[in-house]
């Protein structure tokens, strides 16, 4: 794969000192969480030490959603990159904390490492494959609501080889009104959104793979009703890549229904995501958007065999270009 041209690490420290300075008298900025007293049950321990990523993601999910302003999003967004081409450092889990978030290296041999927020504002968990890794990042923005969606990301991410994955920590929405939520596949201006942007630029023909789950019985064309997946790149002329995922996987998936938005189902194609509106602007067009049933997502999170195939369209589509 043809990767973007990369900064030192040292030098993305140095701009994040720089851009702190510059910024200190800006009204946007936020003291870092890490300055704040931490109330309650929003507070993860900085000194815990999950072994697993399910014990990660456990310890983050939680808390009442807090929007970052556009200086925080940009340093973030930096430190992102700085993952994505680092191996761990002193220094770098230094500065995530600076910004309020844990960055630890998991303990049960699951070569990852991992950013969490220290206190939960509703921010997302971020987990970062050290060797072997493909330019795929997964997504999981509504891992509350879309049942199992969160646990099927998690799978895939240990057993196939994606550079990295991100899940939202407050659900997308509640009861009421009054409630707290953030949906993360269609607010802008999101941590979630930076994630995307720093895996675009370090990787601008690698893909980006958001999951998410729908209900059969309330489509309203007989196309949708009758699909277990919809795969889309959330335009209305699919690129070739999607065409290609989209073969691998009505042969793999059998006998699940595979359709491709919006040539063989006209719903669920993700048109209004505003992350794969905003790469799209940065001149990232690799954004897939899948869609799957409950029975299908009951098969993934049982079945290792079914994910394997899963894995494997999305993976050999990637190694041959």
């Amino acid at each position: 794969m043809k990767l973007f041209i990369n900064q030192p690490i040292t030098i993305i420290m140095i701009s994040l000192v720089i851009a702190s300075c510059q910024n200190a008298t800006e009204s946007e900025i936020n003291t870092p969480v890490t300055s704040e007293k931490v109330i309650g049950s929003n507070e993860i321990q900085p000194d815990s030490n999950p072994k697993s990523l399910k014990q990660a993601l456990k310890a983050a999910k939680g808390g009442k959603y807090r929007p970052a302003s556009t200086a925080e999003l940009r340093q973030v967004e930096t430190l992102f990159r700085g993952t994505l081409q680092q191996k761990p450092t002193s220094q770098l889990q230094s500065v995530w904390q600076d910004q309020g978030f844990a960055f630890r290296t998991l303990t049960d041999k699951e070569d990852m490492v991992v950013v969490q927020e220290l206190q939960r504002s509703g921010r997302g968990f971020y987990a970062f494959r050290q060797t072997g890794r493909l330019p795929i990042a997964l997504q999981a923005p509504h891992s509350y609501k879309d049942s199992y969606t969160g646990q099927i990301v998690r799978q895939l991410m240990l057993e196939g080889d994606y550079v990295a994955a991100a899940w939202n920590t407050v659900p997308r929405y509640g009861k009421s009104k009054y409630d707290d939520f953030a949906d993360m596949a269609h607010l802008e201006n999101t941590v979630f959104q930076a994630f995307g942007r720093a895996v675009a630029n370090q990787y601008p023909t690698g893909t980006i793979v958001q999951l998410h789950g729908f209900a059969q019985q309330r489509r309203k064309t007989e196309a949708g009703k009758t699909a277990d997946l919809i795969l889309s790149g959330t335009t209305k002329i699919p690129s070739q890549r999607v065409l290609d995922i989209g073969r691998c996987l009505k042969t793999k998936l059998t006998p699940f229904v595979v359709r491709i938005y919006p040539y063989e189902v006209t719903e669920l194609g993700g048109t209004t995501n505003s992350n794969a509106k905003d790469l799209r602007k940065r001149g990232f067009n690799h954004f897939i958007h899948v869609e799957l049933c409950k029975p299908l997502r009951e098969q993934l999170r049982q079945h290792q065999t079914l994910r394997k195939h899963f894995n494997s369209c999305f993976a050999k589509i990637v190694n041959a270009e």
